[in-house]
């Protein structure tokens, strides 16, 4: 069983993650500080830029750029890391055996713990822009956690058909942005036209995206339709990944 084989690699799990975390900014100046001062500066342009376009008030499109773009943030981090990570860790795969979904598990998680990182010091420069403090916001730790299990289940797939497709490791980052702008992270979904809001609402970022955006922007606590929705993809994406992932897991180091 999947929690079982992670239990008893959770040495390995715990020291994939630690070295995930101290490698990401070793020999650089503000070392971990890059974890608060990279989503910060981009924050930062985008909303003085876009607030002018879309003629928002800069405090509050500060807020709803900032509830947005933590969750995609740690999604797009999480796809393109924990897909690779097979990939990646090509070498060690071929001379110990580990179980090889520890590695984009433990990819992920490293991703996650970094985005928590994140976001508790830039919620404190949010609440110093306006952001309203509210019972909602105790509604993130589950906001994060359905996100993670979503994103895992993604890059599980990723994973596999970047063994087998390596240029996908090329045309990732070009899909990504695509989605990018499929999801409204810059803009309202109100501000779109009827057929463009419908189409949206296939993207199943917009509704992640609403998890974290209600409790933080509107300091209420997402709609139960939401929730429904999110926990049916939640579900869909776990069953899906560890499946693709289970039945090409013994046939990848031949790939290798």
């Amino acid at each position: 069983m999947l929690a079982k084989e992670l239990y008893d690699y959770r040495h390995v799990l715990s020291q994939l993650v630690t070295q995930q975390l101290l490698a990401r900014y070793r020999r650089t100046v503000f070392g971990y500080l890059w974890t608060i001062l990279n989503p910060l500066m981009m924050m930062t342009v985008s909303a003085v830029v876009f607030s002018h376009i879309f003629r928002f008030g800069l405090r509050d499109y500060a807020i709803f750029l900032f509830a947005a773009t933590v969750p995609w943030n740690f999604f797009n981090g999480c796809v393109v890391q924990a897909g690779s990570a097979i990939v990646a860790n090509e070498s060690l795969i071929k001379k110990v055996y580990v179980p090889k979904i520890v590695f984009p598990v433990a990819t992920a998680s490293g991703c996650l713990l970094d985005s928590l990182f994140g976001l508790v010091a830039l919620f404190v420069i949010a609440l110093v822009v306006g952001a309203h403090a509210s019972w909602a916001l105790f509604f993130l730790p589950l906001s994060f956690l359905l996100l993670y299990v979503f994103a895992t289940g993604v890059a599980l797939i990723v994973s596999v058909l970047m063994v087998y497709f390596r240029d996908l490791q090329h045309l990732i980052g070009v899909l990504l942005q695509a989605l990018f702008f499929l999801t409204p992270i810059m803009y309202q979904p109100e501000a779109l036209s009827p057929k463009l809001q419908a189409f949206i609402r296939l993207n199943p970022l917009f509704y992640f995206i609403e998890l974290f955006r209600a409790p933080i922007y509107r300091s209420q606590l997402p709609s139960i339709g939401t929730i429904e929705v999110v926990l049916g993809l939640v579900v869909a994406s776990a069953v899906l990944g560890i499946t693709v992932f289970r039945s090409f897991e013994h046939k990848l180091i031949f790939r290798l």
